[in-house]
């Protein structure tokens, strides 16, 4: 395949890339299980690098052989292609993200890498609550939406209904979503992303059978007329063929009667805008910086001529290259082995390789242009969401970070199976978790114990799978869910420190809803996933100093642990009001420096009234009526609470939410009392105190 690949980039994809209005970057997005990986099958087959008699089966962006064992997308996976529209070849960078919740993050990344989403909704099961998490992450970055609506063969076949029932159905998807839509868009751009055949961002079709259907497809029916009624019936008379080719068992003709990949991809060209077009509206979303510059104009311009600023999307680590990492040139021009500056490090870095993505084949290129996705090898000390620029460009403010809406909320004590690996497997196992925002990994400095934090246990689980890949073999423990702390109201100011030592003013407070914590000072640390920021308002504490790295410590010595019970703390926003630095030689700055600054900010903690939280998540499922009480039962017996139970179609769909202390072995649970009947999906809870089950803390 790495053959094919490296053909189709010399002869297809290098002369596209510097076509900006000619490229659209987008993910694939969706609740598990509802086709995005069948989908993307026939969309690579498309460009001819897939045969089209195994697209849909042979799941080829999944090649990680623990997804190929488990049947489940576990990471994002890129692959550029080709589509020819109106006569002209346009390049389609395209990821595929995990559905799963445990692998949130790598959509939280994707989204942020692309300006288009291909959001794919099972036409049974309708909007899923996953479904309307990605969908709201992806609004949140002003990512435009295509809708695939999916397994429409199994409301022909499974359930029966008629063309026109079908056809009804699918209007009731395609409404809900645009409802969802609603809740997350101001009604100015709402106006124009919702959906539609007539807007050209509606296909519907089944991937796993390779059909689809789009407005084109109607209008050669009704001889181009745009008539509403004559497209409905064109669309009813379109469906009977297809329920009649169903009872005849002749499907296999369908994918070349109605091919799936021709009318997705057709809505990606038409729909989802060129990076130029995109960046003018999407940069001042994430980027604090004055557009007016000339890194400004670059960036929202898409200029392959200004300096090169690059978002780092994802690091996994190499064997032979250090580091591989994915990344979306926003502006200027990545060539290989120009040195690069990562504004978070400060440091200067070189790469070894650059180039394009194809599935798991990495394809050189001397240069890759704005408006692309690529891949850089080498790097050292990188990580995902830092911000890449050339050398004159070193002084920009850097993109801002990525949020993402699951963090790690269970913990594993983990072992080596071998006593002999002890003092070896700490260091492979921190850089493991450079690469995945949604991890943890500490040493507990009293018992030594080595700790092991996720997104849930399916996400450890794979974890430790991967890391005994790469020689990290280790046993985990029993989980343990992370509780924390947090603020109830803001802290009130508190001074330590004394005229011969350090002396500092601080405010711990809860986070400003509609300001970024910039607004209030200068940024001195920060951790992003549990939203606790270290900030100067004083104005007398040099970012570049050698004492801020004492004063950062204090900050990272306080989230870590909470003044309350010592759990980790989250959503605060530390505030210097004052500070006086003294100290009466280096080995003394801990004391001097460290000391009274970390009392300060802990005795305001404790004015906030904090309290003890534990996460929760919240959960649909879906089901045939004879095991809603089978469900409710287990629900209950896992302190869950029901939240509506609606009859939806031919289901019931309960919406409930759960301790994530309780839903240990849920999924198998759920799977074995139904005999599989039942489909689910989680996404984040909140936080609830743990005297209170009614107090929420989202």
């Amino acid at each position: 395949m790495s053959h094919l690949y490296k053909k189709f980039v010399k002869e297809r994809v290098a002369e596209l890339v510097t076509q900006t209005e000619r490229i659209r970057n987008v993910t694939v997005i969706a609740h598990i299980d509802h086709g995005k990986t069948t989908l993307t099958d026939s969309l690579i087959a498309e460009s001819g690098l897939l045969s089209k008699d195994v697209a849909a089966t042979a799941r080829l962006l999944d090649y990680d052989i623990i997804e190929q064992q488990r049947g489940i997308t576990i990471k994002a996976s890129g692959i550029s292609l080709v589509h020819p529209y109106e006569k002209k070849d346009h390049l389609i960078n395209l990821i595929d993200t995990p559905g799963h919740i445990d692998f949130s993050s790598h959509v939280t990344r994707g989204l942020r890498l692309t300006d288009g989403a291909i959001i794919v909704v099972d036409a049974i099961e309708g909007i899923m609550v996953q479904t309307e998490t990605v969908a709201r992450q992806a609004m949140q970055e002003l990512v435009r939406p295509v809708l695939f609506v999916n397994k429409v063969d199994r409301l022909l076949k499974e359930k029966r209904l008629s063309p026109k029932k079908t056809a009804n159905e699918i209007t009731r998807v395609v409404r809900e979503f645009n409802a969802m839509l609603g809740k997350y868009l101001p009604d100015e751009i709402l106006e124009e992303w919702e959906v539609s055949f007539n807007k050209r961002s509606l296909s519907v079709g089944s991937a796993l059978d390779k059909w689809g259907l789009d407005i084109d497809t109607l209008k050669e029916r009704t001889k181009g007329s745009e008539a509403p009624s004559d497209l409905g019936n064109a669309f009813i008379e379109i469906l009977e063929e297809i329920n009649e080719i169903y009872r005849q068992e002749r499907r296999k003709e369908l994918m070349n009667m109605f091919p799936v990949a021709h009318v997705v991809l057709d809505s990606v060209v038409r729909t989802v805008p060129n990076p130029t077009v995109a960046q003018a509206y999407r940069i001042p979303l994430f980027w604090a910086g004055d557009v007016e510059t000339t890194t400004g104009l670059a960036l929202t311009g898409c200029d392959s001529a200004g300096p090169c600023v690059c978002l780092v999307g994802d690091v996994q680590p190499d064997r032979h290259a250090v580091s591989a990492s994915a990344v979306r040139i926003f502006s200027g021009t990545l060539k290989r082995a120009e040195p690069l500056i990562n504004l978070r490090t400060g440091k200067e870095l070189k790469s070894l390789q650059i180039g394009l993505y194809m599935s798991k084949t990495r394809v050189d290129l001397p240069e890759v242009p704005a408006g692309n996705l690529a891949f850089i090898t080498g790097l050292k000390e990188i990580a995902v969401g830092d911000t890449l620029v050339s050398k004159e460009n070193e002084g920009m403010i850097p993109i801002s970070g990525l949020q993402y809406p699951m963090e790690p909320v269970v913990t594993y004590t983990v072992e080596p199976k071998n006593l002999s690996d002890l003092s070896t497997i700490q260091a492979p196992i921190e850089q493991y978790v450079v690469s995945d925002p949604a991890l943890d990994f500490e040493v507990n400095p009293e018992t030594g114990e080595m700790l092991l934090s996720g997104a849930g246990e399916l996400h450890v689980e794979i974890t430790v799978e991967k890391l005994a890949r790469i020689g990290v073999d280790v046993h985990l423990g029993k989980p343990m869910v992370l509780l924390r702390e947090q603020l109830t109201v803001n802290g009130k100011p508190v001074e330590e420190g004394d005229d011969d030592t350090s002396s500092f003013i601080v405010v711990a407070r809860l986070p400003l809803e509609n300001a970024p914590p910039d607004t209030l000072g200068n940024i001195i640390d920060k951790d992003v996933s549990s939203n606790c920021w270290l900030i100067d308002a004083s104005e007398k504490i040099d970012q570049y100093g050698e004492e801020t790295e004492w004063v950062k410590e204090a900050f990272r010595t306080l989230i870590r642990s909470g003044p309350l019970r010592g759990e980790k703390m989250r959503r605060l926003w530390i505030i210097i009001e004052k500070a006086s630095l003294k100290y009466s030689a280096p080995e003394m700055s801990w004391r001097e420096i460290t000391q009274p600054l970390l009392a300060a900010a802990r005795k305001s903690v404790l004015s906030g009234a904090p309290t003890i939280l534990e996460p929760w998540i919240r959960l649909e499922i879906s089901a045939p009526e004879e095991y809603v009480g089978t469900l409710s039962s287990i629900l209950s017996k896992r302190k869950g609470h029901i939240l509506e139970i609606n009859s939806e179609r031919t289901l019931y769909k309960i919406d409930a939410d759960i301790p994530v202390r309780e839903s240990f072995g849920l999924a198998n649970e759920i799977r074995t009392s139904t005999s599989g009947w039942a489909t689910w999906g989680a996404r984040p809870g909140g936080y609830r105190s743990l005297d209170d089950d009614d107090i929420r803390y989202d």
